[in-house]
């Protein structure tokens, strides 16, 4: 959590810090939840600053082109799509461990049945896609 807040210390107020998250919440607005990157979202907003600073700003009046802020967006989208899945991957397992040590006992009940799993599981899978996980404002 303090990676966290070490980000924001530094990076909150630049403009490319706003730029990208203006641009994931108007093209992605589940990005933060469990539905799109949840706890590695941190990751995904660090691995995009210290690529995009890597790239050339090129500044106009003391703002960002339109040339670098398309580099921006089609990074941003490609990235996200890739981070996404390897989250979805780390989600199902994350989700389904925490499923079974919440629901221990009801699982080890001899007349829980299938449907009474599926349904306990998939209540139990939307409340946790819905989670946002760290919040960037």
């Amino acid at each position: 959590m303090m990676e966290y807040y070490d980000l924001m210390n530094e990076y909150s107020e630049t403009e490319l810090f706003k730029e990208i998250i203006h641009f994931m919440d108007m093209s992605f607005p589940e990005w933060k939840t469990n539905r799109g990157l949840g706890f590695t979202s941190f990751e995904f907003i660090r691995h995009c600053i210290n690529f995009l600073t890597l790239c050339n700003l090129e500044k106009n009046n003391g703002d960002l082109n339109l040339k670098f802020l398309k580099t921006i967006y089609l990074s941003l989208a490609e990235d996200y799509e890739r981070f996404k899945m390897e989250y979805q991957f780390i989600f199902s397992s994350f989700v389904l461990d925490k499923f079974t040590a919440e629901y221990e006992q009801e699982i080890e009940d001899e007349y829980f049945t299938d449907f009474r799993y599926n349904d306990l599981y998939d209540s139990f899978l939307k409340k946790e896609l819905k989670k946002v996980i760290y919040d960037f404002m």
